[in-house]
């Protein structure tokens, strides 16, 4: 019998699959805005570029670089750049329809409802998050994730972002919790597992890819069922 009581769980990559969601709203501003007439020919390219783009501008977020309201300003700038397009307007549009259309998409990673289902019955769960809290409460409310989870922490309602160690101490805090009880699962090294260790956490490092890594983890999984394995 483990010793948890709380387990403390990413939201975007770990039970939201941002990816696909991402991806469909996306494939519906390129037809809205008949994208390909502008020399975007390949969805494809441009859901790729959004990824490459968002995912260097959430990792300066993570690190205290830029605010939120520069990913939300110079997401679409920079793609359309890629694509030898200046279109501030255009940019504008894309940006606040795409922070409207996308976490109203109800996509999970698979087996989430399963896991849930089964962790609920001996174990307090709880959100932990470096998302804002209006988007991060449409995703939970849209995907029908809300009700399973005791707190919900993000960086917004805490004042501090993972891999901090207060962030965690928030949570904790907020969830009535001891850190030798609880565990934190994410698909982040630096964010999740890096953050929780440092804290005293225990982690489950979510590594659907199998990438490869030399970080300390306690447990790994490549796949959300696998939970039922650890507790």
């Amino acid at each position: 019998m483990n010793v948890y009581k709380h387990i403390f769980f990413d939201l975007d990559h770990t039970l939201w699959d941002y990816e696909r969601n991402s991806n469909e709203a996306l494939s519906e501003l390129f037809l809205k805005y008949q994208l390909s007439r502008l020399g975007i020919t390949d969805l494809l390219h441009f859901n790729l570029s959004f990824e490459k783009i968002n995912q260097s501008l959430w990792s300066d977020f993570n690190k205290n670089k830029i605010s939120r309201d520069t990913i939300r300003e110079q997401r679409f700038l920079r793609i359309l750049g890629e694509f030898e397009i200046e279109d501030n307007d255009l940019s504008a549009k894309l940006s606040d329809e795409y922070l409207m259309l996308c976490p109203t998409k109800p996509h999970l990673m698979p087996f989430t409802f399963e896991v849930l289902d089964y962790l609920k019955e001996n174990y307090s769960l709880h959100i932990l998050t470096n998302g804002f809290n209006d988007v991060q409460n449409i995703k939970l409310q849209n995907s029908k994730l809300h009700s399973y989870f005791s707190t919900v922490v993000t960086s917004d309602s805490a004042g501090y972002k993972k891999p901090m160690s207060s962030i965690f101490k928030f949570a904790i805090d907020k969830a009535e919790a001891r850190k030798e009880e609880s565990i934190m699962i994410g698909d982040n090294l630096q964010t999740d597992i890096m953050g929780a260790r440092n804290f005293g956490m225990d982690t489950v490092y979510y590594n659907p890819k199998k990438e490869k890594h030399k970080s300390s983890v306690t447990h790994e999984i490549d796949c959300l069922s696998q939970l039922k394995n650890i507790f």
